[in-house]
């Protein structure tokens, strides 16, 4: 797949990173994150891999304390 998951442990964190890549106009679905990924409660963010730079970007500056990782899909 040409995705990439960023999963967060918070709820809150997961969507307001998706509001960040949206209003950078980057296509995004908010899914409960695999359990290959560890993190049964939590939320991931999918994004298609050529935005990974501007999503590396907006994690950057954000305080997001609950992110867990990004995995490819």
């Amino acid at each position: 797949m040409n995705v990439i998951y960023a999963a967060f442990k918070s709820r809150r964190d997961a969507i307001e990173y998706a509001r960040s890549l949206q209003a950078r106009r980057v296509s995004v679905r908010v899914v409960g994150t695999p359990s290959r990924v560890g993190s049964s409660c939590g939320l991931s963010v999918i994004f298609p891999r050529g935005a990974a730079s501007i999503a590396e970007r907006v994690l950057a500056a954000g305080d997001y304390g609950s992110f867990l990782g990004f995995y490819q899909g």
